[in-house]
């Protein structure tokens, strides 16, 4: 009787696949049937999702009875070669409904390919932008890649899902704390990031002073963070990569997708035009702050000001089967005022084209060119000293990448990349009849900066494969500009500049170049653990100058010079990958070492702005990191998530020709951004339908300040002795953030009804960001009281002692 149950169960499953497999293979031919082919035939195309219309990552095409296929790229495109002839194509990715195409082939042409979600009735399926064993699987250590689906289950600081404070849950990334732009990884400091917007540089990533990242999340397709063997077509920056793709307009039909906040709001539309041929995106997000402000008990903080906007508009249009032609704009602006006291303001502007070719079947051409500008502005609005100061970096680039994929052995990428920087003099300007700032500038210098790369992944055998690259960088300071010379074996210091030399236009100041090496090893154990190991050496020709620890709009640019070398660091790692049960859980174990020289720290009381002659407040010296990182990830199931912990010291070593020129004796001393433990655990809880229940938690150790230690009295004067540069810790950082997705839409039955035509769908999330309302310090800091004669007491500054509710209603149709 058992028999004959599972028998008939055999026989219904084996009916329904055969249904579904009648229903979902269909007929195509591709290429012109009057033109005859006796070679291979090139075959192209894109996969999508039916559902959101959003390219797939990491979708595959077989062509069955062969060894013949491809992979999605990023924008959902693949390509192969095959000769002519009937043949079944099937389409798969993870969580959709297999499709089979039974194709003749009779020359070049394009299928496109939409595939719908799978409906099976098991646990959840996650939705992941490339295949779920490629932590194990991919030959590069060190890269973390995530898209939008993860992320929009964090919970969000003001109801915005951010690129940015997502990867500060993932190893290895830290920050200072609430309140600063930027992030570090392993070890570097936050200019030593290279980030990325469809390839265009980003000087500042960041909005409202690090709350808000400039990634619009509805606009945003994935990112990936290089921070251990960075291939070789990336330069400029030493510590990691944030390639962040934009997405393009779907092909298909007009979309509107956005969300309404408690403080800010965001809206995209992207759709076709030309039958398909052209698409076009525009987004937009725009805050409203002030409000938020105003409901605080503090007088100075219902009286400053904070808002943000930016806006990316996209058109991407094809020419035929092998050209495709890219261009955008990218536009984001920032103000921030404290009562009367002070201000910041800061703005980018990108634009973006982009030219791709298919010149032969296995030969891809990517042209670039970009122009960019950031400026930023530190203003005193009111009294004696009301004046703004300005400075910035206009900015050039241009990209040649060739992509030749010779066999399924080889992936090769060579080229050429050059950066034209042109520094924005630094100016002060008097602002209203009562400044006693007198107006003034600073000239600053150009450079040009040079790659030329080449990077093959190469598999030798079905368990060992290769990274190996290499890049030639070279950089030329060039005037005009002015450049002082000091006294033979003196300190560089004012009053021992012996002479000037003017630099003419285009002159050449100083020129730097070097090789960069970048290997990469994978190690297959088995088909779900993998050994990998990196070691690469990286050179960045810009630094960023900063009064303060964390990175602020009034930082400055500064070029390499002929006092300031540029940055090279020597970076290895090496990590223990095992996925199991199915890929059910992603594990791994990385261990890291970087050595830097050239690394810069300031002099006591550096004053940065208005200097024209940094070189005298800058010392040079040694950097160090280390550090283990571990990572649980469970990708599937009613509870999802990960877990992240990094153990890990970051010291500097400044050892000087004489005293005042070292810091601590020439010992080494923690960065001021070193954080010894590093800990978040992110999980989301699938509910009924769409609802969820999400959290956050974070730790990490306090970072290096410097104190007072002691005290001494000279006459009736009190005068503080301090620590050794970077001797005390701030109290560590904890944080627990909530947040509740509800799946079902709010809007009112009549409403809901009027929409259903359009597809229309919205979620309403709830968050509470610090729950726990904790105080954590940003800093600490000495104050003397009122009566002068006493012993200055230590004060801690937080930027957000408080939990902070948001309500974010999210909509697309």
């Amino acid at each position: 009787m058992q028999k004959g149950i599972r028998y008939l169960i055999l026989l219904m499953l084996f009916s329904v696949s055969m249904l579904t497999y009648a229903q979902n293979t269909k007929e195509v031919m591709i290429g012109d049937p009057s033109k005859t082919s006796t070679g291979r035939a090139r075959v192209q195309g894109k996969i999508t999702s039916k559902e959101d219309k959003q390219a797939l990552f990491g979708a595959t095409v077989a062509v069955k009875g062969t060894n013949i296929g491809g992979v999605s790229d990023e924008n959902g495109n693949y390509e192969f070669s095959i000769a002519p002839g009937r043949y079944e194509f099937i389409f798969q990715f993870v969580g959709k409904e297999t499709i089979t195409y039974n194709v003749q082939v009779v020359g070049n042409g394009r299928l496109d390919v939409t595939l719908v979600d799978a409906s099976v009735d098991l646990d959840e399926v996650l939705i992941e932008g490339e295949a779920e064993d490629q932590n194990v699987q991919r030959i590069s250590a060190g890269v973390n890649r995530l898209n939008i689906k993860e992320i929009e289950s964090l919970p969000a600081f003001m109801g915005e899902v951010d690129v940015v404070k997502s990867l500060q849950s993932l190893p290895g990334v830290s920050t200072v704390g609430e309140g600063a732009s930027g992030f570090n990884v392993r070890g570097g400091r936050t200019d030593q990031n290279l980030i990325l917007q469809d390839g265009a540089i980003l000087f500042n990533a960041s909005h409202v002073l690090g709350f808000f990242s400039t990634f619009n999340p509805d606009a945003t397709e994935t990112f990936s963070l290089y921070k251990g063997n960075m291939p070789a077509q990336y330069g400029g920056r030493i510590s990691s990569v944030l390639d962040v793709t934009m997405k393009e307009g779907n092909s298909e039909k007009v979309k509107v997708r956005g969300g309404l906040g408690m403080v800010a709001s965001r809206l995209v539309v992207d759709g076709p035009l030309n039958g398909g041929r052209t698409r076009f995106l525009v987004a937009g997000r725009s805050s409203y702050s002030d409000w938020v402000l105003s409901q605080a008990r503090n007088f100075d903080v219902q009286n400053s000001a904070a808002r943000f906007h930016d806006v990316n508009l996209k058109l991407s249009h094809r020419f035929g089967t092998k050209n495709k032609l890219t261009a955008s704009y990218y536009r984001s602006g920032d103000f921030f005022r404290f009562t009367q006291d002070f201000g910041f303001e800061w703005d980018s502007d990108i634009f973006n084209f982009n030219w791709q070719s298919s010149i032969t079947d296995k030969l891809i051409s990517s042209t670039r060119f970009v122009k960019g500008v950031y400026k930023s502005t530190l203003f005193d609005p009111s009294g004696i000293d009301a004046a703004e100061v300005a400075n910035g970096m206009d900015y050039y680039q241009a990209n040649q990448t060739f992509f030749y994929n010779p066999s399924d052995k080889h992936n090769i990428n060579f080229g050429v990349d050059f950066v034209r920087y042109d520094g924005l003099n630094e100016t002060a300007t008097p602002i209203g009849p009562d400044s006693g700032i007198p107006a003034e500038t600073v000239f600053k210098e150009q450079g040009n900066e040079y790659g030329f790369f080449v990077n093959d992944e190469i598999t030798l055998t079905k368990d060992l494969a290769l990274s190996v690259g290499l890049r030639y960088s070279m950089f030329e300071n060039r005037g005009p500009y002015d450049v002082f010379q000091y006294a033979d074996g003196a300190q560089r210091l004012v009053e021992n500049i012996t002479d000037t030399i003017s630099y003419g236009e285009g002159d050449v100041i100083a020129r730097y170049d070097g090789f960069e090496p970048r290997i990469g090893l994978r190690f297959k154990i088995d088909e779900e653990s993998s050994i990998k190991a990196s070691v690469n050496r990286t050179r960045q020709y810009i630094h960023t100058l900063s009064n303060s620890t964390a990175a602020t709009p009034t930082d400055i640019l500064q070029l390499s010079n002929s006092y300031l070398k540029p940055l090279v660091s020597n970076n290895a790692s090496i990590g223990y990958f095992k996925n199991f049960k199915d890929n059910l859980w992603e594990t791994s174990v990385e261990a890291y070492i970087r050595d830097i020289d050239n690394l810069l720290d300031y002099k006591d009381f550096v004053d940065l702005l208005l200097n024209n002659h940094l070189e005298t407040d800058l010392l040079a010296g040694k950097g160090r990191a280390y550090g283990l990182e571990l990572y649980v990830k469970k990708n599937r199931g009613a509870m999802t998530g990960w877990l992240s912990y990094t153990l890990s010291r970051t010291e500097i070593q400044i050892e000087g020709e004489n005293l005042d020129e070292t810091i601590n004796n020439g010992e080494w001393y923690p960065a001021n951004f070193d954080r010894t433990h590093n800990f978040s655990w992110v999980s989301k809880v699938q509910l009924r339908g769409q609802s969820s229940f999400n959290w956050n938690v974070v730790y990490s150790t306090g970072r290096p300040i410097n104190g007072i230690v002691t005290n001494y009295r000279i006459g009736s004067t009190v005068v503080p002795h301090f620590s050794e540069r970077n001797e005390f810790r701030i109290p560590d950082y904890f944080r627990i953030d909530l947040s509740f997705t509800f799946g079902r839409d709010i809007l009112k039955a009549e409403t809901r009804k009027k929409l259903e035509g359009r597809n229309y769908s919205g979620t309403l999330t709830i968050g509470i960001y610090n729950i726990l309302s904790r105080k954590n310090a940003f800093s600490v800091f000495f104050r003397r009281p009122d009566d002068l004669s006493l012993i200055p007491r230590p004060h801690r500054l937080t930027v957000l002692g408080a939990a902070f509710p948001n309500i974010t209603y999210n909509f697309k149709f």
